[in-house]
């Protein structure tokens, strides 16, 4: 049986966190409406796959949009036909994705299985706009120079994916960083 300070310290999440714990079912992890409303901000987003050998491929992604349910992330990545991201999306499906906006040092990674690999359709690329515009909007707000911003948006071979997501951690700078969400 689980006292009650200690659920209550599951849901409360760390002080000034606007994130909190949210229990899982054992199939995926569900996402707090504060993170949800964190990932679909202006934030840059970086999307982590490996082979089976373990070597890592990094790209930026764009345009995330969780599931109704929150237990699914779906946004697009710069993938080239024969690219190691494709594959490795292909192939083992393995993926960790932060989430951090470039004005505050405040940042969420969630691991699990990219489940569908897809091209973008119409629906994926007005978000992946509208993600970017938003990124760039941020980015401003601290001094960045737009055409900066706008030269991290790679649009040649973009993927769109859905991650079912198994682990949301916290990944601020702090004596939090790396705790499970």
């Amino acid at each position: 049986m689980t006292c009650l300070r200690t659920l209550l310290e599951r849901t409360r999440g760390c002080r000034g966190c606007r994130f909190r714990f949210v229990e899982q079912s054992g199939l995926a992890a569900v996402l707090d409406p504060g993170v949800i409303e964190f990932i679909h901000g202006g934030v840059a987003v970086g999307v982590a796959s490996r082979d089976e050998d373990l070597r890592p491929e990094f790209a930026r992604g764009w345009g995330p949009e969780v599931s109704a349910d929150g237990r699914s992330v779906t946004l697009c990545v710069s993938a080239p036909e024969g690219s190691r991201m494709r594959a490795n999306l292909e192939q083992n499906g393995a993926v960790a994705v932060g989430f951090s906006p470039p004005t505050i040092a405040r940042a969420v990674q969630v691991k699990g299985v990219a489940t569908v690999v897809r091209e973008p359709e119409a629906t994926d690329l007005e978000r992946v706009e509208r993600h970017f515009r938003a990124f760039v909007a941020e980015a401003a707000r601290i001094g960045a120079p737009t055409e900066l911003s706008q030269r991290m948006f790679v649009s040649t071979g973009l993927v769109a994916f859905q991650l079912s997501i198994d682990e949301v951690f916290d990944q601020t700078p702090g004596p939090t960083a790396g705790r499970r969400l």
